[in-house]
This record gives structure tokens, C-alpha cells and sequence, in this order.
């Protein structure tokens, strides 16, 4: 590897491109799934030393094509692991562009909440916080710190937070509040983008806070965590992408990046294009690669989060006294939902489909439980058609029910698909009652579930092993999604490279619950809860792994412990009687 290395060396003229000489010249593997990944002293030189966000993302991203181009001089096998290298540095470079803003945007919301309750001054001045001995609701104020925790702000000892070490994390704290965007702008944004007047006030917030807004310049880092620059340009980001989204914006200005987004307001339009250009996405009128992946894959993950501002908005409420009736308006995260879902359900009809041609299995009832706007059943019906099936959703709130109604309505769905209302789907009778009222049997029928049994409340182990139990017993065949729960020890050590700090936290706060895939050996200063396979099992179902399918696993290399977790999980159980 060492002509590898020269001709780096010899290439490399500006300090980006010097931080990516160890990530690039180092030796590379195959996972077990065919996919590269590095070695641990090049993935610890790419995580803790190589900014990956934003504007200088895009410029890493620049940075690794120019180092990288004609490697004809190398032999094959050297070619072979600087491809490799290159590869990985990508992935790890598109996965910031998405998984990034939604926890910038929080943390901005999570900092000035402590900022205003004192908290952040007492971590400024060295005091250990426990959560437990401080006069605010103590489970609330554990998932907020827990939070800067994975993000790399605080560390967490036997329940007890302080500020990290290092000179990012002081700068971070001192220089709050960070103040600006409020947690509704995406509402802003999406009447901008339709042309309907917006509220004077945000729009006035916005346009003052850009004038103060810079992008982080300094390509130094000894230990990746946000800087200060970086949380306040996320915050504006994501409401930003998400109010262009509800109006098919983003995919307007990947087809052309001229194209207004904000037709009837000009000086909106000058500030969209100013955030994307700060972020590095819009370059003049062209979309550097990772501004045309943000434009495309972040509208679904952006929009879940987002969808929990009502939360952001109370932060120091919430955390004084509790929650209370702040609720996530469902369907503005419909749509978003199904973006985020398409994939997963795509893989779980593969593994129906691949059930029934193995085993002979037969179904005539096709249910899709926490509906949305039911894009299981979409795809579903696009491959089997009306031949013998009888469809069914199901979902808790109105606003799902009426969008796949709609969806119905427009000849997407089944033309005499049944729906069930207020279905809790942590009580299974309402379900099991109502198709029996429709007669539509639940014997040798299939569910699919996206990312549904974590809304479930109060979900204790035993209540969530009756709930699986239920299904079981009235014979469904059960198939569901679920982003898996990661340790906030693998969350740090992985960076951006995954979804879970903004997906778990805003779950968590809400009241609801991620799960592993698998049960791991407890550790005291990190619990885990029960895994979803556990639970399942426990219920009366067998598992069947050869139809399950994990999403990407989030180590691009080899992990110390050995266990390198996937981000989600498509499972596939079946009745064990």
C-alpha cells in the first residue's frame, strides 16, 4: 500500500485532502454481505478527524475525487483497495447528508432548552448533573442529555452527565442560545412554496437570523461532535427541505435547479437558495451530489422528525413538568412515513412473495396495520391484484384513514379495501373484532407493519408479549419494520453514519419505545431493552430468519466488540402452532 499512499501524498495540496491520506491508503475487507469497509485506524481517522456535514462534506466529498482520479500508476490490487476506500468514504459522506440536519435541528432545540432552565452553565462550570436530584421531570432531562450525549457534547457516567472533554463541546455550550428558526418554520416554508401567505413573524425570524448565520470553515477536529455553526445552519435546513417537500419543491429543483421554489415570494426565494447554497447543496444553479441526495432522500426521514416540533416547541416546559398534551399532528407525517417506509416494504413483499413460492403458503386477506397512506397495500396490489384478496388497514389516527381513502378514492388502493378506525395497534381486538363484523376471516392471513409497534404506550415487556400473542392466536402471519435500538456507545462510535440519535430521540420523548433486533448482554451504565424478536417469540411465534432482512449495518468496520448492529430490521414470523 505504500504506492498508494505516495501518490496521495504526492496529490494531496489542501488540508482536507491530507485528513483523507490515512482513510485512503489503508487496507480494506469485504463484510460477509459484500460490502467494503475499512480498517479501524482508517474508520477512526474518518470519524473523529474528517468533518463530514454540510458545506464541508460537500468539499470532502470534492476533496476524495480529486485524490482519487487515475489511479492508473497503482497495480491492480492497490486500484483494488483505493476504490474500496473511496467507496466507503461516499456512503459515509451521503448517510451525514441525511442523518445529519434532523439532529442538528433538535439540538438546537434540546441546547437552548437547557440554556434557559441554567442547566448549561452548571455543566460550563464543571457540576456532574443526575438527572434524579434536579428539581425538572427526571425522565424527560435523561432522554435530553442522553441525547448531547450520543452527539458527543456530554458524557454519561452511572447516570450522571457532564460536559465532554475538548475544547468543541465548551464552545458549543458557550455560545448559547443559539435562538433563531422556531420549531414551526416548515409550516413557513410549505405556504411559500404553494404561493399562500405566511406568518409575518416567522418570516421576519428567518430572514434576521440568515444574516447572522456562517458555515463552519475550520477543517480542524480532534473528536467529532456539531459545532456551533453546524447546529444553527441544521435548524434551518430542515424545516427548509420539508416545507419545499409538501409541495413536490425538491424534486422540482432536481429536475431543474433554476427553477423557482417559492414562486410569488422573491425574497423567500433568495433565502432558500441561500440556505442550500451555505449547506453546500446548490452550487450557482447546479446541485453538487450530495445537495441532489439530500433534495431526494431527506424529505421522508426530515419530515418524521419534524412532525415532532409541537415537543421542540415546549422543550423547557416539557422538562419542567412533563409533556402534557403536546402530540405529533399525524398527518403532516403521513407522507413522510411512506417515503421513509417504500424500501422496506419493497423487501418485505419480496419475502411474502418468496414465503409462498417455497412453502406453497396461500393467503386471501392482506392487512396493513399503522396504514399511513398504505403503501404495503400499494405495492402489494400493484403484484397481485384483486385475485382472491381481501385488504384491510388499519390504523389509529383519522388522518391515515382518510388519506388512504383517498388513495382509494384515486385508484392507488384496492376499490373495496376495508379500513378499521381508531385501531390501537397495541390492542389487538379492535382489529380482530372488526374483520370479524366484516367477515373477513384472520385465520392464515398476513400483516405488515412499518414501524408501528414502537408507537405503542406503556409498552412494557408483558404487555407487548400479549400484544404478539393476540395477533398469534387469531393465526396472522406477521411481517413488520422496525428501526432497530442502537447503545448510545454504538450510536458515538458510528457518528452520522446512522438515523438513530434524531429517530430514537424523538420517539423517546414522545412516550414511545425502539427495541433491538437481538438481546445483548446488558450493560448497567447503557440498558438495553428486551429485543423484538424476544418479545415476538415469547408471544407464540416462530421466527423465520431466512425472510428477515436487516438493513445496512452502521460499523464501516470492524466493530472491537464484534457485533455490528443493522439499522433496522424487516422481520418475518410466523404462528408456532
Amino acid at each position: 500500500m505504500n504506492n498508494t499512499a505516495d501518490l496521495l501524498q504526492a496529490r494531496a495540496s489542501t488540508p482536507l485532502q491530507r485528513l483523507l491520506l490515512p482513510v485512503l491508503s489503508g487496507p480494506t475487507s469485504l463484510s460477509s454481505s459484500g460490502y467494503p469497509y475499512l480498517s479501524p485506524a482508517g474508520y477512526a481517522q474518518l470519524l473523529h478527524r474528517v468533518p463530514q456535514t454540510l458545506q464541508l462534506g460537500t468539499q470532502v466529498w470534492d476533496a476524495l475525487d480529486a485524490l482519487t482520479g487515475d489511479p492508473s500508476a497503482l497495480t491492480p490490487t492497490e486500484q483494488h483497495h483505493l476504490a474500496q476506500s473511496k467507496r466507503v468514504v461516499q456512503q459515509v459522506l451521503r448517510t451525514a447528508s441525511i442523518t445529519a440536519p434532523p439532529a442538528l435541528w433538535l439540538a438546537r432545540h434540546v441546547l437552548d432548552a437547557l440554556h434557559t432552565l441554567g442547566l448549561s452553565e452548571r455543566l460550563l462550570q464543571g457540576e456532574r448533573l443526575d438527572p434524579r436530584e434536579i428539581d425538572l421531570d427526571p425522565v424527560e432531562l435523561d432522554t435530553d442529555l442522553s441525547f448531547l450525549t450520543v452527539l458527543g457534547l456530554l458524557t454519561r457516567h452511572r447516570g450522571c452527565f457532564e460536559l465532554a472533554a475538548g475544547p468543541e463541546p465548551r464552545r458549543v455550550l458557550s455560545g448559547l442560545p443559539i435562538g433563531g428558526s422556531q420549531a414551526g418554520t416548515a409550516q413557513m416554508w410549505a405556504a411559500a412554496a404553494c404561493g399562500e401567505p405566511v406568518d409575518p413573524a416567522a418570516r421576519t425570524t428567518l430572514l434576521e437570523e440568515l444574516q447572522t448565520l456562517t458555515p463552519r470553515t475550520a477543517t480542524e477536529q480532534i473528536d467529532w461532535c456539531p459545532q456551533l455553526q453546524e447546529i444553527a445552519l441544521g435548524a434551518v435546513l430542515l424545516p427548509l427541505i420539508v416545507g419545499l417537500a409538501a409541495h413536490n419543491r425538491c424534486q422540482e429543483l432536481i429536475a431543474d435547479p433554476s427553477s423557482p421554489v417559492t414562486p410569488s415570494d422573491p425574497e423567500l426565494e433568495a433565502a432558500a437558495r441561500h440556505i442550500l447554497s451555505l449547506c453546500g447543496a446548490l452550487q450557482a444553479d447546479t446541485l453538487h451530489p450530495l445537495g441532489r441526495r439530500l433534495l431526494d432522500r431527506g424529505p421522508g426521514p426530515f419530515g418524521i422528525v419534524e412532525a415532532y416540533h409541537p415537543y421542540m416547541a415546549q422543550a423547557p416546559t416539557i422538562l419542567s413538568s412533563g409533556r402534557g398534551p403536546a402530540h405529533v399532528e399525524r398527518s403532516g407525517n403521513i407522507a413522510a412515513s411512506q417515503r421513509a417506509n417504500r424500501d422496506s416494504f419493497r423487501r418485505a413483499n419480496d419475502a411474502l412473495d418468496r414465503y409462498c413460492t417455497d412453502t406453497g403458503f396461500r393467503y386471501s386477506v392482506f392487512i396493513e396495520h399503522a396504514l399511513g397512506r398504505g403503501e404495503a397495500t400499494r405495492q402489494r396490489y400493484v403484484r397481485s391484484g384483486d385475485a382472491r384478496i381481501r385488504y384491510v388497514g388499519a390504523d389509529l389516527e383519522d388522518a391515515a384513514i382518510d388519506a388512504a381513502k383517498a388513495e382509494r378514492d384515486a385508484g392507488t388502493l384496492p376499490h373495496d379495501m376495508c379500513f378499521v378506525r381508531q385501531a390501537d395497534i397495541g390492542r389487538p381486538e379492535i382489529l380482530i373484532d372488526a374483520m370479524a363484523e366484516a367477515g373477513i376471516p384472520t385465520q392464515g392471513a398476513v400483516m405488515m407493519v412499518g414501524n408501528g409497534f414502537h408507537e405503542i404506550r406503556a409498552a412494557t415487556d408483558a404487555r407487548l408479549s400479549a400484544v404478539f400473542a393476540a395477533y398469534c392466536q387469531a393465526g396472522i402471519t406477521l411481517m413488520f419494520t422496525e428501526e432497530t435500538a442502537l447503545s448510545i456507545a454504538d450510536q458515538r462510535a458510528t457518528g452520522w453514519n446512522t438515523y438513530q440519535p434524531a429517530f430514537r430521540y424523538v420517539h423517546e420523548k414522545s412516550g414511545q419505545g425502539l427495541r433491538p433486533a437481538l438481546s445483548r448482554p446488558d450493560d448497567p451504565s447503557d440498558p438495553m431493552p428486551t429485543s423484538w424478536s424476544s418479545l415476538a417469540q415469547s408471544g407464540g411465534y416462530t421466527k423465520l430468519e431466512a425472510y428477515c432482512s436487516p438493513g445496512r449495518t452502521i460499523y464501516p468496520s470492524p466493530p472491537a466488540s464484534g457485533h455490528n448492529p443493522s439499522t433496522s430490521m424487516n422481520y418475518f414470523f410466523v404462528p408456532r402452532s
